[in-house]
């Protein structure tokens, strides 16, 4: 049972951190260049496809692993908190990888005021910036549930 916690926490550290990671990468990248944009658009994909995802989906499924092993009292607030801050995290996560395998959209040539033809992107980092900080939100609404509520419950 401690083995099976320790992946669990280890998935979700993991899974986070490559979340928060991922959604500034992409908030910043707005601001590039449209070539880079679509090289580091890349790179965050192949970044969410082999490593945030798998590890979410190990964290969920070590999570409801240990939910259903544990003898839970299934009416605890905290536990209601927890699942309902690690759902909008689940969602959070789906929304980034949606718009990230969506991928950055292609540049736009248009003539600049010398007739110098010049790459403009429409990428929005608007989106990444708010799935950033509510990625971050929901996280501390998950430790605020496990490690303060569950105490004084």
């Amino acid at each position: 049972m401690a083995t099976l916690k320790l992946l669990h926490i280890l998935f979700v550290f993991v899974w986070i951190g490559t979340l928060l990671t991922l959604s500034r990468l992409m908030g910043y990248l707005g601001k590039e260049d449209p070539l880079v944009q679509k090289r580091m658009g890349a790179i965050a994909k192949r970044m969410y496809l082999l490593v945030d995802l798998p590890s979410m989906l190990m964290a969920i499924s070590l999570g409801l692993t240990l939910l259903f092993l544990k003898d839970m009292n299934w009416k605890a607030p905290w536990l209601h908190m927890k699942l309902t801050f690690a759902f909008a995290l689940i969602v959070c996560d789906l929304l980034t990888g949606w718009k990230i395998t969506k991928g950055i959209k292609e540049p736009t040539l248009c003539v600049a005021g010398e007739g110098q033809i010049v790459a403009k992107s429409k990428t929005s980092s608007v989106g990444y910036k708010i799935l950033h900080g509510l990625a971050g939100l929901f996280f501390i609404g998950v430790l605020v549930a496990i490690y303060i509520l569950k105490q004084i419950g």
